[in-house]
């Protein structure tokens, strides 16, 4: 471990200089005060707090670490160490973990450069004993563990008999007769979360009854993440009664339930709660236990108080509090049964039930929207019948169902938005103006119905997913300051998200050849044109190229299109080597993983919202304009069948998709929708943090469309591509220069647009 003196020799001063910059004591000039925190973040300096508090006998900062406090049994943790410290020389520094390990040890980290005299503890690290060994028991600072206990560490810990409390609760259940009963709860890894499985296991034990594994379900903890576990288990099965292990749980939960228009009376919903006066309107579950959480703040705070009295003679102990038994609000019966009525689809009265078909891209956003379907029936009384399709097979299927005259065509079409024009001008899409105007179109981004909608100013569909290229990059590494001292000797300027695209080509290179700390700088997706494409279209539009002018003519045959096509070569030299098989999603995996260092893509294939959020927070991933600052609007829309028998059911369907309840349960699934009211939520903004620079993204953004000719015919878009792909791929395989590939491209081009002309 570095020490004082070691962080003066490596600044070149004095041990007293180092110590009037740390304490504040005396001034220090700037140019030394900087040689001297670049030494302390090389160094990963620490001072010794305890010797400090020891000499000083000043420190009266305590810390307390919540996961949150979206969950009121939190809030009355702190309630009850707050009346124990309030009236006393103590100060509560409060901070939140967000149940992410990391960002918990940075939180740590930060309070020991404080002079913490003492720490209140929720853990989301059960197994990391050794680094509050080493930081805190060893060093004789006092802390307490609340609910949740670190394996293997001596120290104080308070909790209540949560399997105790849910073992009661579930045989009161079972008493009444119910019998498919799902616990929704934590992570298992956590004690209290552990106790309520085991209580859960035990009362159906009691009863000798066997208990099926699908009856648990486990969450991240988050009334987000309980939605949507709710939601995925109403799509399979319909519990009797669902049992969660916090207040928070249970409102995510309840959400999921109405949304698909169920009750707490067809799904009782019951939970670990606390204690309150106001017993019937504090919470919307169906009964609760009650646990005095206040009371076990208190009980915390005299465990630490006694510590900071008697630090090195008081034993540990291990209080474990009792609550109050399940006691039910709604006094549910034996009776209890989702009804028929309740699982059935309103029918109109004198109508026979209505069926749309839907004909979607197979996506995580889509299969995510399908699981709300209920919500749609049960509102408008039409059946939903989906079919899900992969990118590349779903422009050849909507062709095919277009001119094959079925007897039963899909109504709602999904479509990729350089589509757009040439399935309006071929009326496969059905023209809506007339339907559109009955929609109040300023919930969309800023004339994004240009993009998404319109075509020779006429509807043809309605946003359905916004997806812009977003530059992301290990903000650990850009951040890093050896690689940022090594960076700067050898390119003369800092290390930051790329400006440029020369300059993102250089930091790839660094990250790639001329350093340890990544295996690669990026990754080049090139499978397929889909992905290929996009790497292309966007350097071009950077450059000030194109491949077609406004009026159709073929110009890509410049100096601008040459600087685009080289930059993109020397990326390619600076990637991972599978470039030629790597695609969306695999470059998102290798960034992901830990592998590069960039990634240019689109969020929807950034699948996993959760993993997104915990890196974004803990300060290892960044997200930026991209280089070039000229990004593909990526993005999807829903048209209608020009075919469709169904036209009015088929837009309703529509207008549901764009309604602000469901945009913002998009959000959730990591989906975009093309509403301004999502992305201006400040919920959602502060459990997203990304979602301001996607919002603010878009007065960059712009979609490759195909050009409208003379004759008003269209060049279709994946035409385009597969010539623009043909060529770039002779280039990878080294079979062609540059300016033959770009040559060759604008030749075969201007063939194409020659055939449409005719």
């Amino acid at each position: 471990m570095a020490t004082i003196k070691d962080v003066a020799s490596l600044a070149g001063v004095s041990i007293g200089t180092v110590s009037n910059y740390l304490n504040h004591t005396k001034p220090v000039s700037r140019e030394v005060s900087e040689k001297i925190q670049q030494a302390i973040d090389l160094l990963k300096y620490t001072p010794n707090q305890y010797a400090k508090n020891l000499k000083s006998k000043l420190s009266t900062d305590i810390g307390i670490i919540l996961p949150s406090l979206n969950d009121s049994y939190y809030v009355q943790i702190f309630q009850g160490i707050k009346s124990c410290f309030q009236n006393t020389d103590y100060y509560m520094n409060l901070a939140f973990s967000e149940n992410i390990p990391e960002f918990e040890t940075n939180i740590v980290t930060s309070l020991l450069k404080k002079q913490i005299c003492g720490l209140f503890l929720v853990s989301c690290q059960p197994d990391n004993w050794k680094f509050y060994y080493d930081n805190l028991i060893s060093k004789h600072i006092p802390m307490v563990l609340i609910d949740r206990n670190i394996r293997s560490l001596d120290t104080d810990f308070v909790s209540f008999d949560n399997r105790v409390l849910l073992k009661d609760m579930v045989e009161s259940l079972l008493k009444m007769d119910f019998r498919r009963i799902y616990l929704i709860s934590g992570p298992e890894k956590f004690d209290c979360e552990a106790a309520c499985m085991r209580g859960f296991c035990d009362a159906y034990k009691n009863y000798g009854m066997n208990l099926d594994e699908k009856f648990f379900i486990q969450t991240e903890l988050s009334k987000e993440d309980a939605f949507r576990k709710t939601i995925k288990l109403l799509n399979a099965e319909i519990p009797e009664v669902i049992v969660t292990t916090s207040e928070s749980l249970t409102a995510g939960v309840i959400e999921g339930i109405t949304i698909l228009g169920y009750t707490t009376d067809d799904i009782p919903v019951f939970t670990l709660g606390e204690e309150h006066w106001n017993l019937h309107t504090h919470s919307f579950s169906s009964g609760s236990t009650v646990r005095p959480a206040i009371k076990l703040g208190q009980t915390a705070s005299r465990l630490l108080i006694e510590q900071l009295n008697s630090p090195l003679t008081k034993e540990t102990e291990r209080v474990i509090l009792s609550g109050r038994k399940f006691s039910s609000m709604s006094q549910p019966s034996s009776g209890i049964r989702v009804s028929p009525k309740s699982m059935c689809m309103p029918e109109k009265e004198g109508s026979s039930p209505r069926r749309i078909r839907a004909l979607l891209l197979d996506t995580p956003q889509v299969h995510y929207l399908l699981r709300l379907l209920r919500n749609f029936e049960i509102r408008t009384g039409t059946t939903v019948e989906a079919t899900i399709l992969p990118h590349h097979f779903l422009y050849e299927t909507i062709l095919e169902n277009h001119s094959s005259g079925q007897e039963n065509p899909y109504d709602v079409i999904m479509y990729d938005i350089p589509w757009m024009p040439s399935l309006a001008s071929e009326h496969i899409l059905a023209d809506i103006s007339k339907e559109i105007s009955s929609l109040d179109t300023n919930i969309f981004l800023p004339d994004c119905l240009k993009y998404y909608s319109i075509f020779s100013g006429r509807f043809y569909g309605i946003p359905f997913m916004y997806a812009p290229q977003i530059l992301y990059y290990r903000k650990d590494l850009f951040e890093d300051p050896e690689l940022k001292a090594d960076y700067k000797k050898k390119n003369k300027i800092s290390l930051r998200p790329p400006v440029t695209l020369k300059e993102f080509n250089t930091i790839a290179d660094f990250f790639t050849n001329k350093t340890s700390a990544i295996p690669y700088g990026i990754s080049v997706p090139t499978a397929y044109s889909e992905c290929l494409t996009p790497e292309i279209y966007m350097r071009l539009r950077a450059f000030g190229s194109n491949l077609f002018t406004p009026s159709g003519q073929v110009c890509l045959d410049c100096d601008q299109s040459l600087k685009a096509y080289i930059n993109f070569v020397r990326s390619i030299k600076y990637a991972k080597p599978d470039y030629r098989t790597a695609t969306d999603n695999s470059a998102v995996d290798d960034f992901l993983a830990g592998e590069t260092a960039m990634l240019i893509s689109y969020p929807s294939f950034l699948r996993d919202v959760t993993d997104l959020r915990k890196n974004s927070i803990v300060g290892s991933i960044g997200y930026h304009l991209i280089p070039g600052r000229a990004p593909l609007l990526g993005g999807w829309s829903l048209g209608i069948s020009s075919q469709s028998k169904n036209k009015d059911a088929a837009f309703e369907f529509l207008k549901w998709t764009c309604e602000k309840q469901i945009t913002n349960y998009s959000i959730l699934t990591g989906s975009l929708p093309a509403t301004n009211s999502s992305y201006l939520n400040d919920e959602l903004g502060e459990l997203y943090p990304w979602l301001p620079l996607y919002h603010d993204i878009y007065k960059y953004t712009k979609p490759t469309f195909p050009p409208k000719l003379a004759n008003n015919k269209v060049v279709p878009q994946y035409e385009i591509d597969e010539i623009v792909c043909k060529w770039i791929y002779k280039l990878l395989e080294s079979e062609i220069k540059v300016q033959e590939t770009i040559t060759n491209t604008h030749e075969e081009l201007k063939e194409l647009v020659q055939k449409y002309l005719k």
